[in-house]
């Protein structure tokens, strides 16, 4: 059997959600609420020959330190285990199985910036963090260093202190903007190297400094009441989409919208109503919610006094397709992504007479 390629984040996540809804119909909310704030990864898998050829994949997950303290290691060491033998039944391929890891990870929840004075104390530091970042770039694209030492000095050690106050992870450890020197001489000979070196060296840090931008609670109009699997998944839409704050976030948030338009194209197509195959004479299988819904859309809006609401159907069907299946993932697509699935939705379930 191919090798699944768990490793690659968007092969795992419908694995993972899988597990999470197994989980939770088994009773173990606990364990699937601290998981809803986990960030995950993936290692490469290590293969054995044992029982015709094995793929042994570590799953990490990182989870806030708030969530994780509210319980023991024992605990931990169960949920790890739960975890690892619900992805085992879960999974297609039998060949592989999972090791779970679960660790603690700072989140700005987690930050007592009362350590540094409260929010006064907080801006400071981020004032600070982007004098120094601002400096390290500018002597690296032509300002002398004799004009910026001491104050680069000065700073460095006020920020060194406040984020030891802080637990603060801080990755900048050229005390000396000499030491800088001899850095980006040695290895980036670029201005433009110099500068993405500089701002991936303080972006774990200024990331906790963010003001937390939830997108604004997007409205299901229609009757859901009926469409249960719909209506559960637009809520996880909702709720992972509050809590997104990396690429593989936001992929997860942009393969749930997936999952939920082949449910709500599973819920209105009926083919012996809305026809087996499309207009091409494709036929249309159980999971084709671009296919079905195409159908289900040309038999409900018949006649052309409903051309332009077909069009716009199709074109709000096809857009949602699109989005849902973009292989790079950002807080601005998932944002689309999450817009067309909502709308697709309402038209649907208006077209279904379901208001």
């Amino acid at each position: 059997m191919e090798q699944p390629h768990y490793e690659i984040q968007s092969n795992f996540d419908p694995l993972f959600f899988t597990a999470q809804t197994l989980m939770r119909k088994r009773g173990y909310n606990d364990v699937c609420d601290i998981l809803q704030y986990a960030k995950t990864s993936v290692a490469e898998p290590e293969y054995d020959n044992w029982n015709g050829g094995t793929y042994r994949y570590t799953v990490y997950i990182n989870v806030p330190i708030k969530q994780y303290s509210a319980f023991d290691k024992g605990k931990i060491t169960e949920i790890e285990t739960l975890l690892g033998n619900t992805l085992d039944e879960v999974k297609q391929d039998g060949n592989c199985y999972f090791i779970i890891k679960i660790t603690p990870t700072l989140s700005r929840e987690d930050i007592n910036w009362e350590n540094i004075g409260g929010l006064q104390g907080k801006e400071a530091l981020k004032q600070k963090l982007d004098t120094l970042r601002d400096i390290l770039i500018s002597v690296a694209t032509g300002t002398r260093i004799q004009d910026k030492e001491d104050n680069y000095k000065q700073l460095q050690a006020e920020v060194v202190n406040d984020c030891r106050k802080l637990s603060l992870p801080y990755n900048n450890s050229y005390a000396s903007l000499w030491d800088w020197y001899q850095k980006y001489k040695a290895d980036l000979h670029t201005y433009q190297e110099r500068r993405i070196y500089i701002n991936q060296l303080f972006a774990s840090t200024i990331s906790y400094f963010e003001e937390e931008q939830q997108p604004q609670d997007m409205e299901i109009f229609v009757d859901l009441d009926d469409w249960e699997k719909v209506k559960r998944a637009v809520e996880t839409i909702k709720n992972d989409s509050k809590i997104a704050r990396h690429e593989e976030d936001f992929q997860k948030v942009g393969v749930l919208c997936r999952e939920v338009i082949i449910s709500l194209a599973q819920a209105v197509y009926n083919p012996s109503i809305h026809g087996e195959t499309d207009d091409k004479g494709i036929q249309i299988g159980t999971n084709d919610a671009v296919r079905m819904l195409g159908n289900y859309i040309n038999v409900s809006l018949m006649g052309n006094h409903n051309k332009e609401f077909r069009t716009y159907a199709k074109a709000t069907n096809d857009l949602t397709n699109h989005l849902t299946h973009l292989r790079s993932a950002t807080k601005k697509e998932m944002l689309l992504t999450m817009t067309a699935t909502i709308a697709l939705i309402n038209f649907i379930g208006i077209i279904a007479n379901k208001y």
